[in-house]
């Protein structure tokens, strides 16, 4: 494969793109998260644990951005609502 003209591996290319980074994964309170979104809910004192659900961590997101926009916080948020919204919706 190549990439800007540099012939690269399969695995290299995964290592690039830091996949286990941004993957979302099953966490302890069964809300799913990536590593890079915990990452910027820590830099604004949110820890992800305290939580019991999606709802009560959008809400202090929320809050959050009320007092400080943050744009990282802001896309989290707008993803957050998105699996929400998907896995509570009736099918």
């Amino acid at each position: 494969m190549k990439v800007n003209n540099n012939e690269i591996s399969l695995e290299d290319a995964i290592n690039i793109a830091d996949v286990d980074n941004i993957i979302l994964k099953h966490r302890n309170n069964d809300i799913l998260l990536s590593d890079y979104q915990i990452d910027v809910l820590k830099r604004y004192g949110l820890d992800y644990n305290k939580y019991n659900s999606i709802h009560d961590l959008l809400f202090d997101i929320e809050e959050v951005l009320c007092d400080n926009y943050d744009e990282e916080l802001d896309l989290i948020s707008s993803q957050l609502a998105e699996i929400s919204y998907y896995k509570d919706t009736k099918k």
